[in-house]
């Protein structure tokens, strides 16, 4: 059986102070908090999703390049490794690290909504009900999310590249 948990709990582990180790709730309220009201809104105001087709191609898209990113990521990690061991001080290793824990997380969102929208453009669906279109709205809005935070990793880690 797979085994999705550790990607969930590594992800929620990059979600902590670096130097209290505690969990940032704010941080994490936003991240979850705030896809969940948007998807709640849109089943308040009747939103319904559409061109699924076109939405299907573009988690594609998405899925096939955060796969690549994982890949570089590999490299990334164990040359950071080489330079500066597997210890904790090595702060480009422990950026590696979260950046591979929120690709993985990503990735798996972008692959259920494409498993969503897939099975929908399967059964000839162009609009999709209230109710599941506020589930995509709030994916949709938490892997945006994402990818911000994942942004921000790769600017942390280049800016400490250069250091």
């Amino acid at each position: 059986m797979i085994d999705l948990v550790p990607i969930i709990k590594d992800h929620f582990q990059t979600l902590r102070s670096h130097a209290t180790n505690q969990v940032l709730w704010g941080e994490v309220s936003f991240f979850f908090g705030a896809p969940v009201l948007l998807g709640a809104l849109g089943a308040f105001l009747d939103w319904k999703v559409k061109g699924v087709g076109n939405i299907l191609a573009a988690f594609a898209i998405l899925a096939g390049l955060l796969f690549n990113l994982l890949v570089l990521l590999f490299d990334v990690a164990a040359k950071a490794a080489q330079a500066g061991g597997l210890g904790s001080q090595n702060v480009r290793l422990k950026l590696a690290k979260q950046l591979q824990a929120n690709v993985t997380y990503a990735l798996l969102m972008a692959l259920g909504a494409a498993g969503i929208l897939g099975v929908a453009s399967g059964m000839g669906m162009e609009s999709i009900n209230r109710w599941l279109s506020s589930v995509l709205v709030a994916l949709l809005a938490h892997f945006t999310l994402t990818l911000f935070m994942i942004m921000r990793r790769i600017r942390s880690a280049f800016l400490q590249s250069l250091t």
